[in-house]
Protein backbone atom coordinates (compact mmCIF):
# COMPACT_ATOMS: atom_id res chain seq x y z
CA UNK A 1 0.00 0.00 0.00
CA UNK A 2 1.43 3.17 -0.63
CA UNK A 3 2.25 6.08 1.89
CA UNK A 4 -1.15 8.41 1.04
CA UNK A 5 -3.17 5.38 1.57
CA UNK A 6 -1.57 4.31 4.73
CA UNK A 7 -1.31 7.61 6.03
CA UNK A 8 -4.93 8.12 4.86
CA UNK A 9 -6.29 4.74 6.46
CA UNK A 10 -4.72 5.52 9.77
CA UNK A 11 -6.42 9.39 9.95
CA UNK A 12 -9.82 8.08 8.91
CA UNK A 13 -9.98 5.01 11.22
CA UNK A 14 -7.87 6.20 14.48
CA UNK A 15 -8.35 4.23 17.76
CA UNK A 16 -5.62 3.88 20.42
CA UNK A 17 -4.78 0.19 18.70
CA UNK A 18 -4.09 1.93 15.21
CA UNK A 19 -1.16 3.75 16.85
CA UNK A 20 1.60 0.53 16.50
CA UNK A 21 1.00 1.24 12.64
CA UNK A 22 2.41 4.78 13.16
CA UNK A 23 5.71 2.86 12.39
CA UNK A 24 4.74 2.73 8.85
CA UNK A 25 3.82 5.98 8.04
CA UNK A 26 6.45 7.78 9.98
CA UNK A 27 10.30 7.70 9.63
CA UNK A 28 11.87 6.67 13.12
CA UNK A 29 13.34 10.49 13.32
CA UNK A 30 10.02 12.08 11.83
CA UNK A 31 8.51 15.66 13.28
CA UNK A 32 4.91 16.02 14.07
CA UNK A 33 3.92 19.86 14.93
CA UNK A 34 0.35 21.16 15.59
CA UNK A 35 -0.52 24.73 16.91
CA UNK A 36 0.07 22.93 20.66
CA UNK A 37 3.01 21.44 20.85
CA UNK A 38 6.24 19.56 19.09
CA UNK A 39 7.27 15.97 18.84
CA UNK A 40 10.15 14.55 17.96
CA UNK A 41 10.95 10.75 16.56
CA UNK A 42 8.43 7.84 15.97
CA UNK A 43 8.37 6.92 20.02
CA UNK A 44 7.18 10.65 21.08
CA UNK A 45 4.48 10.79 17.89
CA UNK A 46 3.11 7.61 19.15
CA UNK A 47 2.79 8.66 23.03
CA UNK A 48 1.51 12.00 21.24
CA UNK A 49 -1.59 9.63 19.51
CA UNK A 50 -1.88 7.78 22.59
CA UNK A 51 -2.44 10.83 25.13
CA UNK A 52 -4.73 12.52 22.05
CA UNK A 53 -6.92 9.37 21.75
CA UNK A 54 -6.83 8.50 25.60
CA UNK A 55 -8.05 11.54 26.34
CA UNK A 56 -11.24 12.12 24.12
CA UNK A 57 -14.60 10.35 23.88
CA UNK A 58 -14.22 10.40 20.23
CA UNK A 59 -11.55 11.77 17.67
CA UNK A 60 -12.47 11.10 14.04
CA UNK A 61 -10.78 12.63 10.73
CA UNK A 62 -12.47 12.94 7.67
CA UNK A 63 -9.85 13.31 4.81
CA UNK A 64 -11.12 16.14 2.56
CA UNK A 65 -8.48 16.66 0.18
CA UNK A 66 -4.36 15.42 -0.74
CA UNK A 67 -2.49 16.91 -2.79
CA UNK A 68 1.33 16.30 -3.55
CA UNK A 69 4.17 18.08 -5.08
CA UNK A 70 7.17 15.70 -5.18
CA UNK A 71 8.06 15.11 -1.54
CA UNK A 72 5.55 17.75 -0.59
CA UNK A 73 2.05 16.48 0.86
CA UNK A 74 -0.94 18.67 1.59
CA UNK A 75 -4.02 17.28 3.63
CA UNK A 76 -6.75 19.10 4.33
CA UNK A 77 -9.34 17.46 6.66
CA UNK A 78 -12.15 17.89 8.97
CA UNK A 79 -11.85 16.38 12.55
CA UNK A 80 -14.86 15.29 15.12
CA UNK A 81 -14.08 16.00 18.50
CA UNK A 82 -15.62 14.57 21.50
CA UNK A 83 -13.94 15.62 24.98
CA UNK A 84 -15.38 15.94 28.18
CA UNK A 85 -13.85 19.60 29.31
CA UNK A 86 -14.82 21.11 26.02
CA UNK A 87 -18.07 22.29 24.50
CA UNK A 88 -19.94 20.61 27.58
CA UNK A 89 -18.76 17.26 26.27
CA UNK A 90 -20.29 17.92 23.12
CA UNK A 91 -18.86 17.04 19.73
CA UNK A 92 -17.68 19.76 17.41
CA UNK A 93 -15.89 19.96 14.40
CA UNK A 94 -12.18 21.39 13.42
CA UNK A 95 -11.38 21.98 10.41
CA UNK A 96 -7.24 22.25 9.21
CA UNK A 97 -4.64 21.26 6.86
CA UNK A 98 -1.49 19.37 7.28
CA UNK A 99 2.26 19.57 5.35
CA UNK A 100 3.75 16.77 5.29
CA UNK A 101 7.42 16.09 3.80
CA UNK A 102 8.43 12.29 2.84
CA UNK A 103 11.34 10.63 1.95
CA UNK A 104 9.58 8.76 -0.66
CA UNK A 105 9.10 6.19 2.04
CA UNK A 106 8.10 7.65 5.21
CA UNK A 107 6.78 10.68 6.17
CA UNK A 108 9.82 12.98 7.74
CA UNK A 109 7.93 16.21 8.64
CA UNK A 110 4.23 17.04 9.21
CA UNK A 111 3.26 20.08 10.78
CA UNK A 112 -0.80 20.80 11.25
CA UNK A 113 -2.65 23.86 10.65
CA UNK A 114 -5.92 24.72 12.52
CA UNK A 115 -7.76 27.65 14.27
CA UNK A 116 -6.73 26.82 18.26
CA UNK A 117 -9.40 29.36 19.43
CA UNK A 118 -11.69 27.46 17.25
CA UNK A 119 -10.69 24.61 19.33
CA UNK A 120 -10.12 25.24 22.95
CA UNK A 121 -11.03 28.52 23.73
CA UNK A 122 -14.55 28.62 21.76
CA UNK A 123 -15.30 25.48 23.28
CA UNK A 124 -15.16 26.99 27.01
CA UNK A 125 -18.41 28.47 27.85
CA UNK A 126 -17.00 31.96 29.42
CA UNK A 127 -14.58 32.24 26.99
CA UNK A 128 -16.78 31.26 23.93
CA UNK A 129 -19.29 34.29 24.81
CA UNK A 130 -16.34 36.63 24.93
CA UNK A 131 -14.62 35.86 21.64
CA UNK A 132 -18.01 36.00 20.20
CA UNK A 133 -18.79 39.50 21.29
CA UNK A 134 -15.19 40.34 20.34
CA UNK A 135 -15.90 38.98 16.86
CA UNK A 136 -19.53 40.72 16.40
CA UNK A 137 -17.47 44.24 17.83
CA UNK A 138 -14.78 43.28 15.15
CA UNK A 139 -17.50 42.55 12.08
CA UNK A 140 -19.99 45.63 13.04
Amino acid sequence: MSLLKEFENFYRNMSVTSIARLGDIYAQNATLIDPLSEHQGLENIQGYFENLLTNTSKCECSIQHITQQSTDIFVTWKMLIVHPKLNSGNEFYIDGISHLKSNDEKIIFHRDYYDLGEMIYEQVPVLKFVIKTLKKRLVS
